[in-house]
């Protein structure tokens, strides 16, 4: 179902109406970080997780996804 517009399907493919503004939610996309296919959460997602978006912009990042190896204060006592 899509709250925009009036979805049908024709021969198994889901097809919005022309101009549908979330038409975007049902296809998937390649991570132009690390090739694997995945559905985009938002409409201008390039990649599959926080993870690959820092690494392909080239951003610095202190979550513990990123940086795993480092202790946090939590751990060290």
């Amino acid at each position: 179902m899509c709250s925009s517009c009036e979805v049908l399907t024709i021969n198994g493919v889901l097809c919005h109406e022309t101009g549908c503004p979330d038409a975007w939610k049902d296809y998937t996309r390649k991570c132009k970080e690390c090739g694997q296919s995945f559905k985009p959460e938002d409409k201008n997602q390039t990649c599959c997780s926080h993870t690959c978006e820092i690494h392909y912009n080239n951003i610095s990042c202190d979550c513990e996804d990123c940086n795993p190896d480092e202790e946090t204060e939590s751990n060290v006592n």
